[in-house]
């Protein structure tokens, strides 16, 4: 019987938390000879998965905050691992963990594989030092992963390129359409005319301010289209900032913030929308575009590697800081049927290729069983 420790302390929200709690909910319907020790970010809300062969273990609150994860990664942790006798880590955080123990990595953290992107101009100053603080300890602690997922080949290409990293393998990011189903109307008493949504919380990589500048010409243009946005003023500094300008600027009417959306309520809300508009500046895999290939909805997004290597030829791409360039493939693509559907038609069979979470889950398994037999092999 293996111990294998399952770090999904950074699993606190967005794609690492669905991820940390879809592979949860499926070991713990699972029968296995191994033993799983499971550190989260907050254990009343994982107790659910508890049982026989999963033992949830937790730390002190102090040691959660983002300020001492340099202490927590360099020393903390490699005492609970010990004290465990761990044989085998999985680690869905964004740091490597600093340990000899053999280690499966799962890499979702854009920010370590685009040193060149413009976010970083973007940040404030506390966002930029944490940041920069956590991409310092991926590097420094990179050499302690001894197999390394990356969710598509493009993330694999980057951290080859930019790392000279070995042993990497693509795990797909799984589909999880069971919230995608309507089971409830919800009236968000859109206005008429062609709605783009951006489905997202406010962060400054999300480049929601080019819809100011969008806005402008649409309204200039007298325009049909509608920008759909669903953040709350709370979110970070400068979303109260962009939100006050929407209204200073008079563009309520065209940019419609709905606030921040229940899960329940998003297949409604998709059903009253007409594409998705997201011009992101960073991302490794976004479930949104699989949400809107899902809904048949077209795809505008930022000509960017990491939507390409999403959507493919699904997507109608643009310069993200180019509200001419924006409006234009827009209007484009509306302006064509046959090209608009042959996109749809791309999505849908994108949508179909990409692995469900019981698939995801084997993958994950099997890296982790591959590391296993890899260390009996050198005893």
């Amino acid at each position: 019987m293996a111990k294998i420790f399952i770090n999904g302390l950074n699993a606190k929200a967005g794609g690492g938390k669905s991820i940390f709690t879809n592979y949860l909910a499926l070991l713990n319907k699972t029968k296995s000879s191994n033993k799983y020790f499971v550190l989260s970010p907050n254990t009343a809300d994982y107790n659910k998965f508890a049982n026989k062969n999963i033992v949830l273990i937790d730390i002190p609150g102090l040691f959660k905050k983002t300020l001492l994860y340099p202490f927590v990664y360099s020393f903390y942790l490699n005492k609970i691992l010990k004290k465990y006798c761990i044989d085998v880590v999985f680690n869905l955080a964004d740091i490597p963990i600093k340990t000899k123990i053999k280690q499966v990595f799962l890499f979702d953290w854009p920010y370590a594989v685009y040193p060149d992107s413009p976010v970083w101009k973007m940040m404030d100053f506390k966002s930029k030092l944490s940041r920069k603080t956590k991409l310092f300890f991926f590097k420094k602690y990179l050499k302690y992963i001894d197999l390394l997922l990356a969710q598509t080949k493009t993330m694999k290409n980057r951290l080859e390129n930019i790392y000279r990293k070995e042993n990497i393998q693509v795990v797909p990011n799984a589909v999880s359409l069971e919230n995608l189903v309507k089971e409830n109307n919800h009236d968000f008493n859109l206005s008429s005319g062609i709605k783009l949504l951006y489905l997202t919380h406010y962060y400054p990589h999300k480049n929601l301010e080019i819809f100011i500048s969008l806005a402008k010409k649409i309204k200039e243009e007298n325009l049909p289209y509608k920008l759909i946005i669903t953040i709350e003023r709370g979110q970070h500094k400068a979303a109260k900032i962009l939100l006050d300008k929407i209204e200073n600027l008079a563009l309520t009417d065209i940019i419609i913030n709905v606030g921040p959306v229940e899960m329940k309520h998003v297949p409604s809300l998709y059903e009253q929308c007409d594409g998705l508009l997201m011009p992101t500046l960073l991302e490794s895999f976004s479930g949104t575009y699989v949400e809107a290939m899902y809904h048949k909805i077209p795809i505008f997004t930022s000509n960017i590697d990491f939507a390409y290597g999403v959507c493919g030829e699904a997507a109608t791409y643009f310069d993200p800081f180019d509200a001419n360039d924006i409006l234009k493939k827009i209007h484009s693509l509306f302006s064509n049927e046959n090209v608009k559907n042959e996109k749809m038609k791309t999505g849908t069979e994108i949508l179909n290729s990409l692995p469900d979470w019981h698939k995801t889950f084997q993958m994950y398994n099997e890296a982790i069983e591959l590391i296993l037999i890899k260390i009996q092999n050198e005893q």
